[in-house]
């Protein structure tokens, strides 16, 4: 049975310390309820901190806490009371939280935090390493651990590793106000597989990535320069059928089972016919919208008196963070709005608001859930918000009415409740208004639908999805290494190399034997570079050909110490053998030039930080430097507006890396190679490129030559390298490997 490590700031039992006896006991959380078929079908590990601090337990105490936990596959990790305050309140509540929901004004940005935050990542990433096996699966869950991929995959390349938040993932104008940003993104793309639990929190990740990282992204899936890993969308669910079997349970059953929750509802109902029971449930928050939530129900009952009496709201709110001033001032203003709603409209027979300030049981929530008209569930921003799904499920009779944020996650799933603006208190009024006054055939049609997606995607569904995922990207990645140039692939190619009496090499020059660089120009060879090329240069079994989209007068002069290099310029129109003069491969007009021309510049005008580079008979528009979401949308446009002059002039778009570039048709490297080879082929050929106007050069080329895409891009090479430094170390070994 393959293991899988579930790692998370909390583990799913807690430690429970009295009479002198320590127990590892149940703790509520969003990680094992509901999922008890799935870990069956793994040797499930957990790493997570128990929620005591070490400083606080004698020697005696954490070894027995340790044994206990470990025996039911909980492997707990220990902080000081110092450490863990700066890592969760101070990094983790303060920082991350705020940001990611959209509540910047309360984000603190504090370094001694950041570096707690850095270094538990770390305690955790060295106490994985103890147990972890690269042909283990890990599992990463949430904001407090974003850092971990990263220290994962540094230890162990190869292992599969999925990373889940459970909370938004802010859009990249928020997101970017973080300081340690970048290192927080480079800490997620550790993980093979990120997920989230809607589209709209995915696009934002991928945004930020290319934004800041200038990472390549295509549709979810992000190419590093070792793999490609996949970020997608898994909409997280609830037990259903754990919920909609207690609700029918708790509603036959009498005498002593009642609740007292129960009897409360029960009393509420009786008091009147037709009388409505609204309900909220909510952990204190700001993120949840309570304050606005209320007065929005005030404003119902200004603008609706008729209903006075006849519907009450229950507040439930799970206390959270009471240390913290934020949600102290928050507790304050709740009280406070409370009280004055009450005494202004209530009277003796009835109360506006039921307000209830403490914890609740899974069976009282269910009473709840069973008992309420109405559920008002209206977050400021949420990841998921699963209450909303729990008061679904609870419905066995399919009555009831949902009032759902759209800020919610849960919204994208739920379009048949009634979705507001939690911002907007007079739809949030009307809202309720709709929401008493629909009609029971009404209510059993929408919940129908409700209940049945619920009972299909449930929370057993979404993790079998989620590793599904993770497996299905780990097996395009062993793909990819198939055909990647490894240690076995080199050592095939160098014997071939020594083997051969006559050998022709192709090079491709930028983003292969150089990296790119905002301006074009600046990207010049380098002392090593040259080194490389004068070893190869020297034997005279080579043909090396520079073969590039650059002018033949930026090459002359970058190589003009390397008189034995034969060259191909802008793509095939010149071609120069060493001795020689620069040849055209056929005479080309340029006059369609000056009718492109203006196009180029008026997009460049349009596109900050773009340019055109006119070479001898080619034009391209860069946009390499230009905003990551724009450049991409302009050369689309751009390329949708050249298409009249493509058919009318006999002109062929080279869609390039980040480049645009506009030439004759039936000119390209692929012609220009063959020409170069002639009638008498090699016994030994390779040819190195990196964007798709190279795969002319590997297609014109015979089965048996070495071709070999520098990146992960799909392509017709045979095998792949990562990048440039890979490059010249292949050929660096090609030099060193025949003088030996």
């Amino acid at each position: 049975m393959r293991r899988l490590f579930m790692i998370a700031n909390r583990l799913p039992l807690q430690a429970n310390i009295g009479s002198g006896n320590i127990e590892a006991v149940p703790h509520s959380d969003g990680y094992s309820s509901g999922l008890q078929r799935f870990y069956s079908s793994y040797d499930i590990k957990w790493i997570g901190r128990t929620g005591l601090n070490i400083d606080e337990l004698s020697e005696t105490d954490r070894i027995d806490i340790d044994n206990k936990f470990r025996q039911k596959d909980c492997i707990p990790i220990y902080l000081d009371a110092e450490l863990k305050w700066k890592y969760l309140e101070g990094f983790c509540e303060n920082t991350l939280w705020p940001v990611f929901n959209y509540f910047t004004e309360k984000a603190r940005y504090e370094d001694e935090n950041w570096e707690a935050y850095v270094e538990v990542n770390q305690r955790y990433a060295d106490l994985i390493s103890r147990y972890i096996k690269e042909d283990d699966i890990v599992w990463v869950h949430d904001y407090h651990l974003l850092l971990l991929p990263r220290m994962i995959r540094e230890k162990f390349p190869y292992v599969s590793i999925g990373f889940f938040q459970h909370i938004p993932f802010p859009s990249f104008e928020v997101f970017r106000l973080l300081p340690w940003r970048d290192q927080l993104l480079e800490g997620i793309l550790g993980a093979d597989l990120i997920g989230y639990h809607i589209y709209d929190y995915q696009r934002h990740f991928l945004s930020c990535v290319r934004r800041l990282l200038g990472y390549e992204t295509y549709f979810n899936r992000i190419k590093l320069d070792d793999r490609i890993l996949k970020v997608d969308a898994f909409p997280m669910g609830i037990d259903f059928d754990s919920f909609h079997r207690r609700a029918s349970e708790l509603l036959t059953q009498g005498g002593e089972e009642v609740t007292p929750v129960q009897e409360e509802i029960q009393a509420f109902h009786s008091r009147g016919k037709g009388r409505k029971l609204i309900l909220s449930v909510d952990r204190l928050d700001y993120t949840k919208g309570i304050p606005d939530r209320i007065r929005a129900y005030e404003s119902f009952l200004n603008s609706y008196p008729e209903y006075r009496e006849k519907i009450s709201l229950f507040i439930f709110v799970i206390p959270s963070r009471e240390d913290v001033t934020d949600y102290q001032e928050l507790k304050k203003e709740l009280d406070e709005l409370v009280g004055r709603i009450n005494g202004q409209y209530g009277v003796i027979n009835w109360q506006p608001i039921w307000y209830f300030y403490r914890t609740t049981s899974r069976d009282e929530a269910i009473a709840m859930y069973s008992g309420a008209d109405i559920a008002l569930i209206t977050p400021i921003r949420d990841g998921m918000n699963l209450n909303a799904k729990e008061y679904i499920a609870c419905r066995t009779d399919q009555s009831g009415v949902l009032i759902l944020s759209e800020m919610a996650g849960a919204a994208k799933e739920m379009g048949e409740s009634i979705i507001v603006n939690p911002n907007n208190q007079t739809e949030l009024a009307e809202a309720l208004f709709q929401a008493i006054n629909m009609p029971l055939e009404e209510q059993v049609e929408r919940n129908t639908v409700l209940q049945k997606r619920l009972k299909k995607y449930n929370e057993e569904r979404w993790a079998k999805d989620f590793i599904n995922g993770l497996e299905g990207i780990k097996k395009l990645q062993e793909t990819n290494y198939t055909h990647k140039v490894s240690i076995k692939v080199t050592n095939e190619l160098i014997e071939a190399y020594q083997k051969a009496s006559r050998r022709m090499i192709f090079l491709d020059y930028d983003g292969t034997l150089t990296g790119f660089h905002k301006d074009p120009q600046k990207a010049v060879p380098n002392e090593e570079l040259y080194l490389i090329l004068n070893d190869l240069l020297e034997d005279e079994k080579n043909t090396m050909v520079i073969i590039s989209g650059r002018d033949k007068e930026t090459l002359s002069k970058w190589f003009k110490n390397q008189g034995k290099l034969s060259f191909i310029a802008e793509h095939g129109v010149w071609n120069k053998d060493p001795g020689e003069e620069w040849k055209m491969t056929e005479k080309i007009d340029q006059e369609w030039m000056e009718i492109i021309l203006p196009l180029l510049e008026y997009f460049v005008d349009r596109t900050p930080r773009s340019f055109v580079e006119k070479k001898n008979y080619s034009l391209v528009w860069h946009y390499r430097s230009a905003d990551p979401d724009m450049g991409p949308q302009r050369s689309w446009e751009l390329k949708e507006d050249l298409k009249i002059y493509v058919a009318n002039l006999n002109l062929e778009i080279m869609d390039g890396d980040k480049v645009i570039e506009i030439k004759n048709a039936g000119i390209n490297k692929g012609r220009a190679a063959l020409n170069k080879i002639g009638d008498k082929p090699a016994d030994f050929m390779l040819a190195l490129g990196d964007d798709w106007t190279d795969e002319f050069t590997f297609g014109a080329l015979p089965e048996t030559a070495y071709t070999i895409k520098v990146g992960t891009k799909s392509t017709q090479a045979r095998y792949y390298i990562d990048d440039v430094s890979a490059v010249r170390s292949l050929l660096t070994q090609l030099c060193s490997r025949d003088r030996s």
